[in-house]
């Protein structure tokens, strides 16, 4: 199965990602400068939430692609919907 997201959503993605990116490696630099502890959980905090916003974006392609079309052509939708369901039940 391929990724599902148009050309504008795929480059958003990889903006974002890009961006996040960047704040690990802001992250690393604050443990390299003995910065506060409050301030490296703070930024860990801000890129656990851009990471869950991809993340989101990625369920929500799949769902509205993947899934619907399947759903529609009554093709393997059931077996993807359970995939998806396995994948979200990983998430604690």
């Amino acid at each position: 199965m391929t990724l599902c997201c148009s050309s504008d959503n795929k480059n958003r993605l990889k903006i974002r990602l890009n961006r996040i990116e960047g704040q690990i490696r802001g992250i690393a630099k604050m443990l390299d400068e003995d910065r506060d502890c409050i301030e490296i959980l703070n930024q860990i905090i801000s890129t656990q939430s851009a990471l869950k916003g991809v993340w989101k974006q990625v369920i929500k392609d799949h769902l509205l692609v993947h899934i619907s079309q399947a759903l529609t052509d009554h093709k393997h939708g059931e077996e993807l919907v359970d995939e998806l369901v396995e994948h979200l039940e990983k998430i604690r």
